[in-house]
């Protein structure tokens, strides 16, 4: 295939000539719709305009021209000649004039003028020019050189002044300038009596500068239309818009001259204030918005006087909210302006911008009220509550009146939540609060915290002896059942209370003074009050150093196991240990449970406690003969969490221990609020043979239906009993109750806290299985087990 070979085209330079280079140049001195658009047919008319209004000096100076030359050369030409051109010369500036005015039309109010115009415009000129041109070619050859002279400067004159007074018209002024100049040219060249090149080429000169100048003055003229135009296309711009902006938006546009009155008054800013036009240009802005002030409200004085100040200093202001009540309805105003000077710096009023806020206004106070209000019950929440009381602790009456904090707390709830549904909890919580606040005075503060959690701050009860009748008020109106819906619900509740400034003058330690005396009201019986009490603060922070000293104790292992003996009652033998944890402080020896058990119990530290007791009793009872148990407690919180049959079975597997050797002891409390869960437990428990125990029965609800429902294999009778069965009937009667109980559901019983040989021998007689107490051995170290169960030996062997 053979290529063919085109030729490249070679791209041929833009001409750079003269012409190329005026292009530029001339746009900036014409109007022309490619460059002004619809502006350039105004710009023409302007062009022609700025002509006609120079025209009267124009005449004048013809008039005393044709007069000079008609006067001079009187006599030297014929008189009809001269005087016709001296008509033709006045009546040609006189239709030159109508005949510009002609060329300009009136749309709306902008003067127009059409393209062709122009063109009129320099035939005119140019005829104009011609005729003033006959006057050199007619007497230069007959005149002598001081009439040479005399027409050589008003042609030059009327060259330069035609130039600059038709400068708005760039091409008719260039025009003009080079018919006078050609005229001149032709009479020197017909003189006699001057050198013809030196004056042609001043002549040449004297033109092009002029025509220079008139393309410069040209260049500014047009500068100064196009500016014009911008300026107003911006400001048309501008009233549109803020046409739009008072048609449609919800803000209007206020301004005011330095009297304080509107300048004008639009429709929107009429109906904001809700007054005719004519009655707001009559008053001025500070008279109308103070007569509108509903002076009701403090921060509507407040606002205005805001206002004044900074109209008084000339100072900007910006967000400034004023309720004005307008046309009877309260509304709120958002203002902002800034002061306005005139050129020489002295005021000369405002502008500014006014929002009607009415709705933000209410959405924000909503906001803010539901910030402060519990949204169930009405009552101030504990944000609100705390803001409260900090303004009361910071208060110098408080210091001197006093008041009373009461922490309310309903005991019962939580059962009845649970059981009857948060319905019906949240319908016996509004129940609650509207009794409470039956009995608050005015201008105390109730408040929910949360839960079933109330806080009273009563100014009224700033003593003890108001602050209890108080109290009783309280518990009194919530003794009443509720009925709600289709259930009539008891209410209980607790009430701790901390008078100020006498049991703290801050927020915290008055909040931790009423919650302190809170917890003694549960702890002495519950539905109840009482009052905080030093000791208390003593006791709660014992009871923080003590929790802080369990965690260390933990990770140290500090701990110790003491077993207590478990004795047949037919046979004497020991059938088992119970492990009972003991604490062996650094500081303060040797702690028994009971006081360490409650905090671990709050804390969650019962969990690994209870799991490393566990463990350490299945490894020591792997030492012991193989018919003996080990018993180890566990707590409602250890039995409630969801490994405990995992701990257990991973305790027996790393000890060797069978599972039929370990009995669990439980209370009542760790059945009552899962049954379902504790059910599943103890049958898993129960199902690797594992023995479950039911702790210190009687003690506590002592439910037929919890030993119905739930397996056990043994019942603990409480040691309380045990200790007064010799000299108490009515403790011999639940003992006997308990054991008849056990063996008709056919389970065993063990007896706590046997003291005496009297009691042994009444429980055997009541056919108790098992006892253990001080009177058989109190709890040992695993080192001493070895030795106890060889004294014991001879019991075994008979």
């Amino acid at each position: 295939m053979t290529e063919l070979s085109v030729p490249l085209k070679t791209a041929t330079p833009a001409p750079t000539g003269w012409r190329q280079r005026l292009k530029p140049l001339w746009r900036e001195v014409s109007a022309t719709e490619h460059v002004d658009g619809f502006n350039a047919r105004h710009f023409r008319a302007r062009q022609i305009l700025a002509v006609v209004g120079l025209l009267p000096m124009v005449f004048t100076g013809n008039l005393i021209g044709t007069v000079t030359i008609a006067a001079t050369f009187w006599g030297q030409m014929p008189s009809w000649a001269l005087c016709l051109w001296v008509i033709l010369a006045v009546l040609s500036l006189v239709a030159l004039d109508r005949g510009l005015r002609l060329l300009v039309t009136m749309v709306g109010a902008k003067p127009v003028a059409e393209p062709s115009s122009l063109h009129v415009v320099c035939l005119s000129v140019a005829a104009f020019a011609g005729i003033w041109a006959v006057i050199p070619a007619l007497m230069f050859p007959i005149t002598d050189h001081l009439g040479q002279l005399l027409i050589a400067s008003v042609l030059v004159g009327m060259m330069c002044g035609g130039g600059l007074i038709l400068s708005s018209v760039p091409i008719a002024a260039c025009t003009y300038v080079l018919v006078i100049c050609a005229a001149t040219a032709l009479a020197l060249q017909r003189s006699a009596y001057v050198n013809n090149v030196s004056l042609l080429g001043l002549l040449g000169i004297w033109s092009i500068t002029v025509m220079g100048v008139t393309m410069a003055n040209a260049r500014m003229f047009f500068a100064r239309l196009r500016a014009e135009a911008e300026s107003d296309r911006q400001r048309q711009l501008i009233d549109l818009l803020l046409r739009d902006f008072e048609e449609h938006a919800s803000d209007w546009l206020w301004e005011v001259s330095h009297t304080g009155h509107f300048r004008h008054v639009s429709a929107r800013l009429a109906q904001s204030f809700g007054l005719p036009s004519r009655q707001l240009l009559t008053h001025s802005f500070s008279e109308l918005v103070e007569s509108m002030l509903p002076r009701e409200l403090p921060e509507a004085v407040a606002a205005f006087d805001q206002l004044q100040t900074h109209l008084s200093l000339g100072r900007p202001f910006r967000d400034l909210e004023l309720p004005m009540r307008v046309d009877g309805q309260l509304r709120w105003w958002s203002l902002m302006a800034k002061p306005l000077f005139d050129d020489r710096g002295r005021a000369a009023g405002w502008r500014g911008v006014g929002a009607d806020v009415t709705q933000g206004r209410i959405a924000r106070d909503e906001m803010a009220r539901l910030a402060n209000v519990d949204a169930l019950t009405g009552l101030a929440n504990r944000h609100c509550f705390s803001l409260e009381l900090a303004r009361v602790c910071a208060s110098v009456e408080t210091s001197q009146r006093g008041c009373a904090l009461l922490f309310v707390d309903l005991d019962n709830f939580k059962g009845i939540n649970d059981s009857l549904g948060h319905a019906v909890g949240d319908q016996l919580l509004r129940s609650v609060a509207a009794r409470i606040q039956a009995c608050v005075a005015p201008g105390d503060l109730l408040a929910r915290l949360g839960g079933d959690e109330f806080a009273l701050l009563s100014w009224q009860a700033g003593d003890e002896a108001s602050a209890v009748q108080l109290g009783d008020r309280v518990l009194a109106a919530l003794a009443t059942p509720c009925q709600l819906e289709d259930v009539r619900v008891e209410v209980r509740a607790s009430i701790g209370m901390a008078l100020a400034p006498r049991d703290g003058t801050s927020p915290q330690t008055l909040l931790q003074s009423a919650d302190l005396a809170l917890y003694a009201a549960k702890a002495g019986g519950r539905n109840t009050h009482r009052f905080f009490l030093p000791f208390m603060g003593e006791s709660a922070r014992a009871r923080a150093r003590l929790q802080q000293e369990l965690g260390v104790a933990l990770a140290d292992e500090q701990f110790a196991v003491h077993y207590q003996p478990q004795v047949s009652t037919l046979t004497g033998q020991v059938v088992g240990f119970e492990a009972l944890v003991r604490w062996q402080h650094q500081e303060r020896g040797l702690i028994g449970p009971n006081e360490f058990i409650p905090v671990a119990e709050e804390t969650g530290q019962i969990v690994p406690l209870g799991t490393w007791v566990l463990r350490q009793a299945c490894k020591v009872a792997m030492q012991w003969p193989g018919e003996i148990r080990v018993a180890v407690n566990l707590s409602a919180v250890q039995f409630r969490s969801h490994s405990v049959v995992d701990l257990v079975e991973q305790a027996l597997a790393d000890s060797g221990l069978p599972a039929e050797r370990l009995e669990l002891e439980i209370t009542e409390s760790a059945l009552i609020d899962d049954h379902e869960g504790a059910q599943a437990t103890l049958a898993a428990l129960r199902s690797r043979g594992i023995r479950v125990a039911l702790d210190d029965f009687g003690t506590g609800y002592s439910s037929l239906a919890y030993l119905r429902r739930f397996p056990m294999d043994q019942l603990k009778i409480d040691g309380m009993f045990v200790r007064s069965l010799d000299s108490d009937p009515d403790a011999q009667a639940v003992v006997t109750a308990i054991i008849s109980l056990a063996k008709a559901l056919r389970l065993e019983t063990t007896a706590e806290g046997v003291e005496l040989p009297e009691q042994m021998v009444m429980l055997r007689a009541l056919g108790c299985d098992v006892v253990q107490g001080f009177w058989m051995a109190r709890p040992m170290p695993a080192t001493e087990i070895p030795a106890f169960l060889a004294r014991m030996e001879p019991v075994r062997e008979n």
